[in-house]
């Protein structure tokens, strides 16, 4: 595995301050940002297309599948941080 430089981008966010930083940035914006392959259970993928879906049809921003696993990450570790708090 080569090591990579890094940046002050990828320094992982102060998970206790008040304001959570935003999962879902412009595009452009995610310089700091590492692209992941996943695999997922059908019922997770459901979940996902089904919740894509409704914000399409409600007009709301973050309709892609990897915005909404982004939101779903980070509130999964905001989870664990606060539990550990």
């Amino acid at each position: 595995m080569k090591s990579e430089k890094v940046e002050s981008g990828d320094v992982a966010p102060d998970l206790a301050a008040p304001a959570w930083p935003d999962p879902n940035p412009r595009r452009g914006q995610k310089g700091g940002y590492r692209k992941i392959t996943t695999t997922l259970p059908q019922w997770a993928y459901e979940s996902l297309i089904q919740e894509s879906a409704r914000r399409k049809v409600a007009g709301e921003p973050n309709q892609l599948l990897s915005a909404l696993f982004r939101e779903a990450i980070s509130d999964y570790l905001r989870k664990l941080r606060e539990q550990s708090l």
